[in-house]
């Protein structure tokens, strides 16, 4: 039951909701303000003729902004139960006129007071200046109400956006800030984009970093160039220019800040019109330092990963092969605990902090090797007596050094991952193992996951006493160590994940 007044505008028009049981006020009304408008938006009209019919219509319509109630209905007092439900429903910006022909019976004090109408009209004495006073009075009420609480919900998430920030999920983080946005520039389409380059490099192609609507979305790098050829022109005249554009079917908002260039494009001709651009300019420096952090934490991270790889690369210099079995090792530890985690086999022990670390953590393992005589570890055929317990001391070495590492990082979860390992990863499912007999659980997950993948890489690859075996025969010597050697859960994951194939995928690329 709408009915516009008037057509062609790009902006929204202001939603006015007539309840009232008497249908010749409806089109008294609507003839009333034929041809009205505020702020650059028309108005367009919805009926409801009692207060049930009110709050469904409310329900269907949450940015009505004005409701012209009567408070006689289907029962004296429907249009007062009306407005209580509509504010104990959440509709706490839409203004509420009341009108009545018998004020008598809904005196006017202690209906505005009691609840939260905008304006009490008395039928018998409402003129057409009157009603159109009253209409622009809600609107403008309505309206700022509106833009005071996207500033609040800015305001919080431009706070939370400073204490808070998870760089493994920057995806997820702008993706929800650009959903955010969205609202707060009361966008009115679905089809919004977002894009960045580091601002010390203009010729880079930008990339898209969030996007909502049938845009392409950011999986494995997506760029502007992805997008329709008008679009991707359009951001990168306004990327070249830093200033907002039109063009397109739609408009451009052009931030510059912490190092990043960043451009939002809004389908639709007035995208941001309704909007606090300044706002908006500081909602969006937060996604630039955002991203800016980002790739400040994963510079960090690479030379974190190749320090480690490096320390790894000396502990194992015995072995010609090691950067080789180093990368694959790491890998396949990676991806038998992403089996496990979808598998949901350890659900409170392999979490996003587990993930992030196990691989560099595996690396790792025989930190203790530096420790050990020269032409020990490359010695072919078996050892001595002495000679193995020489070997089992790098143990106990290993968790000496690591503790190097510890005194400057005390709680660092790699470490924790690590000194499980290194304590742990000789260890047998039944209890055979050494230093200390673990068996079972008593075992550390991460070891248990490590003594799998270690045991695979080292079968494959050649060592000075024997040649490499081919994939199929290490993984059936993994299945027959289940349940003795191995935890037979991560047996299974790693059979789901590893390849048997000759060319083995776990091989550095």
């Amino acid at each position: 039951m709408t009915d516009q007044t008037a057509a062609g505008n790009a902006l929204p028009p202001w939603k006015i909701l007539i309840a009232d049981d008497d249908r010749d006020v409806h089109v008294a009304t609507r003839m009333a303000l034929r041809g009205v408008g505020f702020r650059g938006r028309e108005l367009t009209f919805l009926d409801a003729y009692s207060g049930a019919e009110t709050l469904a219509i409310l329900q269907e319509n949450p940015d009505i902004a004005l409701v012209f109630l009567d408070v006689i209905m289907e029962t004296e007092a429907a249009g007062l139960a009306a407005v209580r439900q509509i504010r104990e429903s959440g509709f706490d910006l839409v203004r509420i006129i009341i009108r009545t022909g018998f004020p008598g019976q809904a005196p006017e004090r202690q209906v505005i007071v009691d609840y939260d109408i905008h304006d009490y009209k008395e039928k018998t004495g409402l003129s057409v200046q009157k009603l159109f006073t009253s209409v622009i009075s809600a609107l403008r009420a309505y309206d700022d109400l509106v833009a005071l609480e996207s500033h609040r919900r800015g305001l919080m998430c431009v706070l939370e956006s400073v204490s808070w920030f998870d760089f493994n999920a920057v995806q997820r983080y702008v993706a929800g800030m650009l959903s955010e946005f969205s609202s707060l520039a009361r966008l009115e389409t679905e089809r919004v984009v977002m894009l960045s380059r580091p601002t010390l490099e203009p010729t880079a192609t930008p990339v898209v970093v969030a996007s909502m609507g049938n845009w392409p979305g950011p999986q494995e790098p997506v760029l502007m160039n992805d997008l329709p050829l008008q679009v991707a022109d359009l951001a990168g005249e306004t990327l070249a220019k830093m200033q907002g554009l039109s063009g397109a079917g739609g408009r451009t908002l052009p931030v510059r800040n912490f190092g990043v260039d960043l451009v939002v494009f809004a389908a639709g001709d007035n995208a941001f019109a309704q909007a606090d651009e300044v706002l908006l300019e500081v909602f969006l420096s937060k996604v630039c330092q955002a991203i800016s952090n980002q790739q400040t934490f994963a510079d960090m991270a690479e030379v974190r990963d190749a320090v480690l790889f490096g320390v790894a690369l000396r502990a194992e210099r015995w072995n010609a092969n090691a950067d080789v079995e180093l990368k694959q090792l790491a890998r396949l530890v990676s991806a038998i605990a992403r089996r496990l985690r979808t598998t949901l086999v350890f659900p409170n022990e392999i979490d996003d902090a587990f993930m992030s670390n196990i691989a560099n953590a595996a690396l790792l393992h025989d930190l203790g090797n530096d420790a050990l005589p020269a032409g020990l570890l490359g010695k072919g055929g078996c050892f001595d007596v002495a000679e193995c317990a020489l070997m089992q001391s790098h143990v106990g070495a290993g968790l000496e050094a690591l503790t190097y590492f510890s005194a400057i990082a005390s709680r660092s979860t790699l470490l924790d991952l690590a000194g499980k390992i290194i304590s742990c990863h000789h260890e047998r499912f039944d209890g055979a193992g050494y230093p200390l007999g673990l068996a079972g659980d008593a075992i550390a997950l991460p070891a248990r996951i490590f003594a799998v993948a270690d045991a695979y890489v080292a079968m494959i690859s050649s060592r000075p006493h024997r040649s490499a075996m081919p994939s199929s025969i290490a993984c059936e010597a993994i299945k027959t160590g289940a349940g003795s050697c191995y935890d037979p859960r991560i047996v299974e994951a790693f059979l789901a994940v590893v390849d048997v194939d000759p060319v083995n995928q776990w091989a550095s690329t």
